[in-house]
Formats: structure tokens, C-alpha cells, sequence
């Protein structure tokens, strides 16, 4: 599973997907549903673009700070 977040100095934003492509594409397109909700300027986000975070998530890990806890056989 993939997680692409942004985070603005008002909002978390967070989405998911199977493949990092489905991932930012669905936080895209939340982005473009809050500019709709808060009546924000068209494409404000997109000077944020490029801050977009991706992360490889594994179901049933724990994460430490972004990073996989290896767990102690």
C-alpha cells in the first residue's frame, strides 16, 4: 500500500492507493474537493506539488517517524 501526504500550515492531508500513481492522484483530487469546500483559489495547492510525501506502507507493521519498527525475533 502506498500513502501520499501533504501537510500545509492548516491542514493533514493523507491518501492512499495500490501503487504510488493511484496514491497522489487520490490526494490530488481530494485537494481539489477542499479548494471546493473552504472556497479556496483554484490550484493553490499546486505550488505544493512537489512537497507531496510517498511512502511504501505495509499493513500490520508499526512505523517509528515514517520508518518501519523491525520487530525482534
Amino acid at each position: 500500500m502506498i500513502k501520499a501526504s501533504l501537510e500545509t500550515t492548516n491542514f493533514s492531508f493523507t491518501a492512499y492507493g495500490e501503487s504510488e500513481s493511484h496514491a497522489v492522484n487520490t490526494l490530488k483530487r481530494g485537494l481539489d474537493q477542499h479548494t471546493t469546500d473552504y472556497g479556496c483559489d483554484n490550484g493553490w495547492w499546486h505550488g505544493y506539488s512537489n512537497d507531496i510525501v510517498v511512502e511504501h506502507i505495509e499493513l500490520n507493521k508499526a512505523y517509528r517517524d515514517h520508518e518501519l519498527i523491525k520487530v525482534a525475533a
